[in-house]
């Protein structure tokens, strides 16, 4: 670092503050070739670090829930397209109100897998979090829809 830095030494400006990710190399050349210059961790780097814990933690959270709900959703995702490709051209009411209703259920599907690969930017996006709040507003309108079915609602709408 000091080889990268000394070329600004030679050129004789005056340095009035550095700011650095605070690696280890980049602190010693800097204190050795600007002893009395202030040096400041960038803020992003700094936030990235002192999050990381928290990010680690959303990720083992993330994967968890990628665990438990994949290879039902996999499953479930399969048993949809099926049950849609032996309807076939149907052309009779009920069969094309369960045409609809199978598509709106693979679309709550592929809800729940765009909520299970969300990703984030360490220190600001969490996506384990997000993926999280995804998933229950998934859940708060399947509740939703199931309570509008139980109280006699119009099928076909």
């Amino acid at each position: 670092m000091k080889q990268i830095l000394s070329p600004v030494v030679k050129l004789g400006v005056p340095v009035l503050g550095v700011i650095s990710d605070a690696q280890v190399s980049e602190v010693l050349a800097v204190a050795d070739l600007w002893p009395d210059v202030p040096h400041q961790t960038c803020q992003f780097h700094y936030l990235r670090e002192a999050s990381r814990p928290m990010y680690d933690l959303d990720q083992k959270t993330r994967t968890a829930m990628r665990k438990t709900i994949q290879s039902k959703l996999r499953e479930t995702r399969t048993q949809l397209r099926h049950q849609q490709h032996d309807l076939g051209d149907a052309t009779e009411p009920a069969q094309l109100a369960e045409r609809e209703q199978l598509q709106i259920l693979a679309d709550y599907a592929t809800g729940i897998q765009t909520a299970l690969n969300l990703e984030g930017n360490r220190p600001f996006a969490y996506p384990g979090l997000a993926g999280y709040d995804a998933l229950t507003e998934v859940e708060v309108s399947l509740r939703q829809l199931g309570k509008k079915g139980a109280h006699g609602a119009d099928p076909s709408k």
